[in-house]
């Protein structure tokens, strides 16, 4: 496993693809999606992404973003949000992703009447690889709070958002920033010790690479807590850097996870990273799925047909997403769907 495919899909440029105070009953709704934009409090940090969220929209559905190798990502542009009160899902992009990474999941969440929000992560987005914001991962888990926050003034929003029923979801680092955002601290020393005796482990290859916690005035930022007192439940998916976690901090998490594995190990080794992480946490907060011949990138969108030759003639090496990646991908995707639903229902995000 090299540092390359942790990368490679970079290359990809990732082009995939109030009636009531209460919460809303679960119904079918069509799928809205729209732009927002957001910064960290004293513009350190400008932050834009998607919110998707449930319409009732007529008409035809416009592409958001299309791609020689993605599958379309359409839904109801711009449109004006269903009436009522929704739960909020906020779902975190991997290393060099976008916001439109886990656009298929968003889309299919919008229509069971959930708001996700999906915030580019500035210096890890697939458009602006800044090694200076790479380098403060610990901002990742704020992001989220922050893109929350700002959305919950918008007036598009405001009214529409339950800020009680409030999950997080993340692919791979976005695994990493939302078992942050649950209260997982980073431990700069127990990862450096671990890199030590597995220096060709990816995780300890990238934020080297980084420079991830190489001076005090980082490490004590780095190690903070960022946890975010809204978020009810957590699911991360096939997540990276679950060994840069202190187990004492992964012990006091209390809230249900849902971590959810790829099968297949076609990147992470699963010992390292989603086997670990659900032995860290508390027996009666966590469930583990290892979904059966899933790779990584089934937690992303789907391929279309012939993109594994596409990859493989324009770009040799990165046909490795598209694996699997056109119909057996949609199979995955139902049952990935199924689980996070189910999980969202028994924790009371979702009604």
């Amino acid at each position: 496993m090299t540092r390359d495919l942790f990368n490679l899909t970079a290359s990809l440029s990732f082009a995939l693809i109030a009636l009531s105070p209460t919460l809303t009953e679960a119904q079918d709704h069509r799928p809205g999606v729209a732009e927002f934009q957001a910064a960290h409090p004293g513009g350190a940090r400008a932050l834009d992404g998607h919110v998707w969220y449930p319409t009732e929209a007529e008409g035809d559905e416009k592409l958001l973003r299309g791609s020689a190798v993605w599958r379309d990502i359409t839904g109801h542009l711009d449109a004006r949000i269903a009436p009522g009160v929704f739960p909020v899902v906020m779902i975190s992009h991997g290393m060099y992703g976008n916001s439109v990474n886990q656009a298929w999941l968003a889309k299919r969440l919008a229509a069971e009447g959930v708001i996700s929000i999906l915030p580019n992560h500035p210096g890890t987005t697939s458009f602006g690889r800044d090694p200076d914001q790479a380098r403060q991962l610990w901002r990742r888990a704020t992001d989220l709070s922050v893109s929350f926050d700002q959305l919950l003034t918008d007036p598009r929003f405001a009214d529409h958002m339950d800020p009680t029923r409030v999950a997080a979801t993340g692919h791979s680092l976005g695994g990493y920033t939302v078992m942050a955002a649950a209260g997982a601290r980073h431990d700069a020393a127990h990862f450096a010790a671990g890199c030590v005796d597995a220096p060709e482990r990816v995780d300890c290859d990238v934020l080297d690479g980084w420079k991830v916690g190489h001076n005090a005035d980082d490490l004590e930022m780095l190690q903070s807590d960022r946890s975010d007192p809204r978020i009810r439940t957590v699911i991360p998916l096939d997540l990276g850097g679950a060994q840069t976690f202190d187990p004492a901090s992964l012990q006091a998490i209390d809230m249900p996870v849902l971590v959810l594995g790829s099968g297949r190990q076609d990147m992470l080794n699963q010992d390292v990273e989603s086997r670990a992480l659900a032995a860290a946490l508390p027996d009666a907060l966590v469930t583990h799925v290892e979904i059966d011949d899933a790779g990584h990138f089934d937690f992303m969108g789907a391929c279309v047909e012939g993109g594994y030759e596409i990859l493989k003639r324009e770009e040799p090496g990165d046909e490795i997403v598209c694996v699997k990646g056109a119909e057996e991908r949609v199979a995955q995707h139902d049952r990935i769907f199924a689980l996070i639903l189910d999980h969202l229902h028994q924790t009371g995000v979702m009604p």
